[in-house]
């Protein structure tokens, strides 16, 4: 006579043996039918499954565990940033002041100044100015990161957004042999976003172009765009990024070694600050770089389009 082993699932059981150690098993049991369907015994399995059970318990706590700790720096990581925060906007008054008095004294409004006495207020000045931009961008990339803390959205046109940046920009080229071209094209690119914020990323993009090209070198802007995507271009002939360093480019304070070894001065913030500003606009920003032959970076912004 035939039968039918009929599966009923399996149900996890602890047990003590005799020597005190509780095991766990997984045990099942199974009806058999014969060919008219009636039941005509059963088979009975049991698995032991201690350490299974086990490992999925060190699983468990271990995640718990890596959990705790993220969320512990994360934690952390906010009370930096508000510390930072709060310490640049004390800092920003007082190195404001400095400034204005140091401009007043190349002006000889306290009196004239002997050249070596000039020449020590000019460096302090222009030491002065540099931690000012550090304290600013500081500040800009708090306001980017901070959530619930929106741009000021309005519709703006992308041509002008650029040209803006790079006007801003093109005073640093009088003293230098570079050649820049910029490419804008003719017809309104309506966009919705902040202005000011997106003028920083022209100026950041273009300012560090600038920079890492030494003399006799090229820069290039480009504005073009397709049916839903504009997309901005900064290309340069400068030094370049090594490959291994490009995935960190956008991290704060982060600074290539080429840039380290040439002794170019830098805060390592102003990529961070312009990735952030891009991503919040829904957009993205990609590099393409080799050492030695120059630098592309991409920023790519979603544009208005008819619905």
């Amino acid at each position: 006579m035939a039968r039918r082993l009929l599966g009923a699932g399996a149900t996890d059981m602890k047990f003590v043996r005799k020597d005190g150690v509780e095991r766990s098993h997984s045990m099942s049991l199974d009806p058999i039918e014969d060919d008219r369907g009636q039941v005509t015994g059963y088979v009975s399995t049991s698995e032991d499954i201690t350490e299974r059970k086990e490992a999925e318990g060190r699983l468990v706590e271990a995640l718990a565990t890596e959990r705790e700790a993220v969320e512990r720096l994360r934690e952390v990581d906010q009370v930096k940033d508000a510390f930072v925060s709060s310490v640049s906007h004390e800092l920003r008054t007082p190195i404001t002041s400095i400034l204005g008095y140091t401009e007043m004294l190349e002006d000889g409004v306290y009196g004239r100044l002997n050249d070596e006495q000039l020449d020590a207020v000019r460096r302090l000045s222009a030491n002065s100015a540099r931690l000012l931009s550090l304290i600013d961008d500081l500040l800009t990339l708090s306001r980017v990161q901070e959530d619930g803390i929106g741009f000021a959205d309005r519709i703006v046109d992308l041509r002008k957004i650029v040209a803006a940046g790079v006007a801003v920009v093109a005073p640093t080229l009088e003293q230098r042999d570079l050649r820049l071209d910029v490419d804008i094209p003719e017809e309104p690119l309506p966009f919705l976003g902040d202005r000011d914020m997106l003028e920083r990323v022209v100026i950041n993009l273009v300012g560090n172009a600038v920079k890492f090209t030494p003399e006799g070198g090229r820069v290039e802007v480009a504005l073009t765009c397709d049916d839903h995507t504009a997309e901005i271009a900064v290309s340069d002939t400068g030094i370049g990024i090594p490959a291994d360093e490009q995935e960190r480019l956008f991290s704060r304070f982060f600074r290539s070694s080429l840039a380290q070894q040439q002794a170019i001065p830098g805060s390592g913030l102003g990529l961070s600050i312009a990735h952030a500003i891009v991503e919040k606009h829904g957009g993205a920003m990609a590099v393409e770089s080799e050492p030695g032959r120059g630098t592309v970076f991409r920023v790519r912004l979603p544009l208005l389009t008819a619905s």
